[in-house]
């Protein structure tokens, strides 16, 4: 009802290169979760995942946003991760916002705390605290006496 594009022979599950559109006068109470792109203009009371997120101006989600990709300029009442995030200057945003590349633009309104989400090349944080427990030698570590210590 709401996707365009090629169905597999099956007839199966949305293919990540299908698109989704939820126009100005949809309004879904409940989360969304697609692997493709989602447009959405429409209102939104539940959590939306996908692989990109394009919201129009009159778009509005109340819940959290998860996304590859993430252009938002309409309300969001919720946290967003998403690995590439733009605000565009009519996003109005209450939560907070998990990203890996951030662009904001002015006029945009923005309500929350926003932290960037490194990547494996970045050292993700299991890689950085083993490289912080490593170079941390153990309060109370044995140390062999030392040639001055011995006199």
């Amino acid at each position: 009802m709401f996707t365009r594009g090629a169905k597999g022979p099956g007839g199966g599950a949305a293919a990540a290169g299908e698109f989704s559109f939820l126009g100005a006068e949809v309004q879904v109470t409940g989360d969304i979760d697609t692997p493709g792109q989602l447009h959405l203009d429409g209102k939104v009371t539940g959590d939306v995942r996908c692989g990109t997120l394009v919201q129009g101006t009159s778009g509005e989600v109340r819940g959290n946003i998860v996304a590859g990709e993430a252009r938002i300029a309409g309300l969001v009442d919720g946290a967003i991760e998403a690995g590439t995030l733009s605000l565009d200057q009519s996003a109005r945003v209450t939560g907070d916002m998990l990203y890996e590349t951030l662009s904001i633009a002015g006029g945009a309104e923005v309500e929350g705390r926003f932290k960037r989400r490194k990547g494996a090349g970045d050292g993700s944080g299991p890689a950085r605290a083993k490289a912080a427990e490593a170079a941390t030698p153990p309060l109370f570590a044995h140390e062999p006496p030392t040639a001055e210590a011995a006199e």
